[in-house]
């Protein structure tokens, strides 16, 4: 989606996330945490190399959008949103094209993606929710709604049902679901975490939502909680800062227009992704920037610090941490987190350090270095600037 658009949710917002929710907090983790590099990259399993065909309309994007079909992985750029589609198995481009416009089958903005099969389903910021094939064709819409006040983003589970995870509306008369669960034709069946009457969700970070299985999981922009749902199920984590921003605060510094004074306050969270067992986010404390890995088993938060692990690259732990700072999240799906990382950062961080590669990193490289034969030819005709700048489209997935 817009990132834009995030931001001015935020701040054209009252705060905050449930403040009613002491009494379903069911645990408590302590934020930062300990900042350990090692225990950290610990959690990760892999970190894999799309082997996709270079093209221009996603090379050079600093943000993207991606969705995985049953066999496809789909590309939206969020500026130009230019569609591609790409074979999960080869890497191979299928096809791609402009959707950006007013048209049919065009957006402006967009809220979410999900896929049914290999079709594309893109949930646009007029509740329409659009449908395209592996050709990138518009194929019709699969529903449009009425009212999309409350209905911010669209989760698809594997059940075919649906939640919708809410910025709610100041002026509604009664209170406002964090979360809505819907049935298979988009009927609102149940609702979680209510936020009284003038509060607002502000939603933050990429893709703060994300699903494994039939668990949904969210966290908010300046709200110090994680969400759970789980067939019905609630379940709140309060995440233990030291300055936590209140509705109180949030109010005065919207009242008196000192949006800067936000950021005085610690959490922020964004980037959640996961898979069944972890949880991974950024956050704030203080002037200061973590990465955070939750073990929902041990209900225990592992950070790092992001300051901490710049360009050291004497340990495989490290190059992980590395890998991982530098990279942008933009999709969780199949208990993997999807980013992309900058070939210049790649390059600088794995090139070079072969002695302290250990047998996931040593993988990795194989894959980055058939990924850079695959495009050589693509790449030979740049500008030196723009072979730095070329997106790198990484799989990491965490240990279960």
């Amino acid at each position: 989606m817009k990132h834009n658009v995030l931001a001015i949710a935020a701040l054209c917002a009252t705060m905050a996330a449930c403040n009613n929710t002491d009494t379903n907090v069911t645990d408590r983790i302590e934020l930062p945490g300990t900042v350990d590099n090692e225990a950290f990259a610990a959690n990760v399993e892999s970190i894999s190399v799309e082997n996709l065909q270079m093209e221009d309309n996603w090379t050079f994007v600093d943000i993207l959008s991606v969705c995985l079909s049953d066999n496809n992985l789909y590309m939206l750029d969020d500026s130009k949103m230019h569609l591609s589609c790409f074979d999960r198995q080869t890497g191979e481009k299928l096809a791609g094209r402009p959707i950006l416009g007013n048209g049919p089958g065009e957006i402006n903005y967009f809220n979410s993606m999900f896929s049914i099969g290999d079709t594309l389903c893109i949930y646009d910021d007029k509740g329409n929710i659009l449908q395209y094939d592996r050709n990138c064709k518009f194929i019709g819409k699969l529903h449009e709604f009425s009212d999309i006040s409350s209905r911010y983003k669209l989760i698809r589970f594997s059940s075919g049902n649906y939640a919708f995870v809410s910025i709610s509306n100041p002026d509604a008369a009664d209170n406002n679901a964090a979360i809505m669960l819907a049935d298979k034709e988009f009927n609102i069946t149940s609702r979680h975490f209510d936020v009284p009457q003038a509060q607002i969700l502000i939603i933050g970070g990429s893709d703060p939502c994300f699903v494994v299985g039939d668990t949904l999981r969210t966290t908010f922009y300046f709200d110090c909680h994680l969400y759970a749902i789980c067939g019905g199920t609630e379940k709140v984590t309060e995440f233990v800062v030291p300055n936590p921003i209140t509705p109180e605060k949030a109010n005065e510094s919207f009242a008196s227009g000192d949006m800067a004074a936000l950021h005085n306050y610690d959490g922020q969270f964004y980037t959640a992704g996961g898979s069944g067992h972890f949880m991974m986010f950024g956050y704030r404390i203080g002037n200061e920037n973590y990465r955070a890995m939750v073990d929902y088993r041990k209900n225990k938060a592992t950070s790092m610090l992001v300051s901490d692990v710049e360009d050291n690259f004497e340990s495989a732990a490290n190059i992980v941490s590395n890998l991982i700072l530098k990279s942008m999240p933009t999709k969780s799906a199949d208990g993997c987190i999807y980013a992309l990382c900058k070939n210049r950062d790649f390059a600088k961080i794995l090139e070079g350090h072969d002695d302290v590669l250990d047998a996931r990193l040593q993988k990795t490289q194989t894959e980055y270095r058939a990924y850079l034969e695959r495009n050589a030819e693509y790449m030979k005709d740049l500008e030196p600037e723009e072979r730095d700048a070329a997106n790198v489209i990484l799989k990491i997935k965490l240990k279960d």
